[in-house]
């Protein structure tokens, strides 16, 4: 009686399930008066849909991931291999001057001593000597020691002055016949260029940015510039029924004439680059350069030189100043010779 009157008291009743009814029921009534919505009736059906979902998972397991392939950088054998070459060469077993240029990988061999079987590594080494280049192939045991001796092969590379045929652009329009215009062009490309002259470099590129400058190269005097080939890009504004363009590539020579470093004598090297050029039948422009092959794919004033440009103005030839981040993208050493 206490207890009631105390519960009274303080405005709270403990329920009772018989008058009150279930908890939950109320619940949703409530919350159906609210709402608008059978609370209880989407509480099942979410149940329904939660266990469905359980037992699919349980009864089709996701594929457990398969680690990726380990890439052993420094397998057993490489080392000895590397070492007892050295050992070798030092005995002038290919000539003097004899020097591991590379490791170039490993192969393995099982062999048998009749009681038990053995796995032999065989690694390969690229050798450069007085006599040439060689590959050389060791076979070393698990001990790291060798298995018999050496074997060579001289490889036959072919010289710096053996120019091969890199072929010209995909996709393209029509060959272009270069006209004297281009060639002047060309030419005047090629002595900015490779001469020290930055400024005469820029304005033949006529960027339309205000602030781009390009940087000349300051390798020496240009003796020639010789336009190989040439054809018409699927770019810029094309006459399909004349298969041309106002948008070509042409692969160019340069030779330039420089200093030996050697005895001082006067001596000349030979440059390959792609160009591309607007307006080629016109008034051409010299938009961009590149190493043999990529004339189709060049972006238009994509050799800008970064960072400010110079106070000094023409002349800037030498390291890039702090103000460029000391990286020069003006493709000086695309298809060099």
């Amino acid at each position: 009686m206490r207890r009631k009157r105390i519960d009274e008291d303080a405005g709270w009743r403990a329920p009772d399930p018989k008058r009150d009814g279930d908890p939950d029921r109320q619940f949703s009534r409530r919350a159906f008066r609210l709402t608008g919505l059978r609370l209880l009736k989407w509480q099942r059906w979410i149940a329904i849909m939660l266990l469905l979902i359980v037992a699919y998972l349980m009864s089709n397991p996701p594929a457990a991931s398969k680690p990726a392939p380990a890439t052993d950088l420094d397998p057993a054998g490489r080392v000895e291999s590397w070492a007892l070459t050295e050992q070798w060469l030092a005995k002038g077993a290919l000539g003097a001057d004899a020097r591991i240029v590379s490791w170039n990988g490993q192969s393995h061999a099982t062999v048998s001593d009749g009681s038990r079987d053995m796995t032999l590594s065989v690694n390969t080494l690229i050798v450069d000597s007085a006599n040439g280049w060689w590959r050389v192939r060791t076979t070393i045991t698990p001990d790291g020691r060798l298995s018999g001796w050496p074997s060579v092969e001289r490889l036959d590379l072919a010289g710096a002055d053996d120019k091969g045929d890199t072929g010209m652009w995909k996709d393209t329009l029509g060959q272009l016949t270069a006209s004297d215009m281009l060639d002047t062009t060309v030419r005047k490309w090629a002595d900015a260029f490779m001469g020290s002259d930055s400024d005469m470099l820029t304005v033949l590129v006529n960027d339309p940015d205000p602030n781009a400058w390009y940087r000349a190269q300051g390798l020496g005097s240009v003796t020639a510039a010789t336009i190989d080939g040439g054809a018409y890009l699927d770019k810029g504004n094309v006459d399909r029924n004349e298969r041309k363009s106002d948008r070509a590539a042409l692969r160019v020579t340069v030779t330039v004439a420089h200093a030996d470093a050697g005895d001082g004598s006067a001596a000349q090297s030979q440059y390959s680059y792609d160009l591309l050029v607007a307006d080629p039948d016109g008034t051409p422009r010299i938009l961009a350069w590149g190493a043999p092959g990529t004339g189709a794919t060049l972006r238009e004033h994509g050799n800008r030189a970064p960072g400010a440009r110079p106070a000094s103005g023409s002349g800037d030839t030498g390291a890039p100043s702090e103000a460029s981040g000391g990286s020069d993208v003006s493709g000086s050493g695309d298809g060099s010779r």
